[in-house]
């Protein structure tokens, strides 16, 4: 189960960077996909951390920034920039073709 969470973790990590290089590279499509990947990898990645988390006992007493608050922040993060992009590519593409009528 750890291994499988670090994994989801990395992959949503990278597919952050690679939703970054769309915005760069100026990819709608791309910025679609990426943004509902990253979002929903976050979210499964943020679920089975608290998962882990609970069932080894919780954070060290004075630790709980740190081995708590902190990764749950990094992961509602990725979650939050992912749906706020999703909305913002398909406004966008919704006013081109409206524009484009």
């Amino acid at each position: 189960m750890v291994e499988f969470a670090l994994g989801i973790s990395l992959a949503s990590g990278v597919l952050f960077l690679v939703l970054l290089t769309s915005y760069i590279l100026n990819l709608e499509k791309a910025k679609i996909f990426l943004s509902c990947i990253t979002s929903g990898f976050a979210l499964l990645s943020m679920i089975l951390f608290c998962y882990i988390q609970k069932a080894n006992g919780n954070p060290d007493q004075g630790m709980e920034f740190q081995q708590w608050y902190f990764p749950i922040l990094i992961y509602l993060f990725l979650i939050v920039f992912g749906v706020v992009s999703f909305i913002t590519t398909i406004i966008k593409t919704i006013i081109k073709k409206v524009k484009s009528k």
